[in-house]
């Protein structure tokens, strides 16, 4: 259990070493797409790094006893104390933590049928490498690997037309993947708060690459 606990604590402090370097450091520059790479960097370090040990043996020579010591044993009668009752703390702390975990399993499950639910028995339009989808809902436009989810109704041709480049974008560059890592380390970390910061950084700069290009 407590090498669970430093295993959570040093995967913390990376996510935020990580964070506040891109935050204080990269926040304002424009070359978006290595941004994209340092902050998915920084999420695999924070989970591999705390798994590596270093192990140094030491050899220390043996030290003769002096002959003449008393290597009995004396017996010495202890008091035996009435045992009183204890909370353990660990077992609290890692049933609030499951807790947390599959309530956030949970919403992405759900979320994850909403998003098939959007996606089933709708026309696929398939352009080149894309599969645009038409919808009725009154939802934001997104796009979720090779499919380009719009409403067309709620927007002019112009419009449209923008908005389509940008999701290209996003769907040419699999910034779904990306979209999915930050939703799972949320998820494992959802305790943090600099997990939640870590991912609105993420999900803004994908925005940026889009827009960019």
């Amino acid at each position: 259990m407590e090498a669970l606990f430093i295993f959570i604590a040093k995967s913390g402090g990376l996510i935020a070493i990580f964070y506040f370097a891109y935050y204080f450091l990269l926040r304002k520059e424009t070359f978006f797409n290595s941004n994209r790479w340092f902050l998915l960097a920084g999420l695999f370090t924070s989970v591999i790094l705390p798994l590596i040990v270093y192990t140094k043996v030491i050899w220390i020579d043996p030290v003769a006893l002096p002959s003449n010591l008393d290597y009995s044993v004396t017996y010495i009668p202890q008091n035996t104390a009435e045992k009183t009752f204890e909370i353990n703390w660990n077992l609290i702390y890692l049933f609030v933590y499951i807790i947390g975990f599959l309530t956030f399993i949970i919403k992405f499950a759900i979320d994850f049928y909403s998003l098939n639910t959007v996606l089933k028995g709708k026309k696929v339009e398939q352009q080149a490498d894309f599969k645009f989808i038409d919808v009725n809902e009154n939802i934001a436009p997104f796009s979720y690997f090779d499919y380009i989810v719009y409403n067309s109704s709620m927007y002019t041709a112009s419009e449209l037309e923008n908005i389509l480049e940008h999701e290209k974008v996003h769907s040419d560059q699999k910034h779904t993947i990306d979209v999915l890592i930050s939703r799972l380390f949320c998820i494992l970390f959802w305790f943090n708060p600099i997990i939640w910061l870590y991912k609105k950084v993420i999900l803004q700069n994908l925005e940026f690459i889009a827009d960019n290009e």
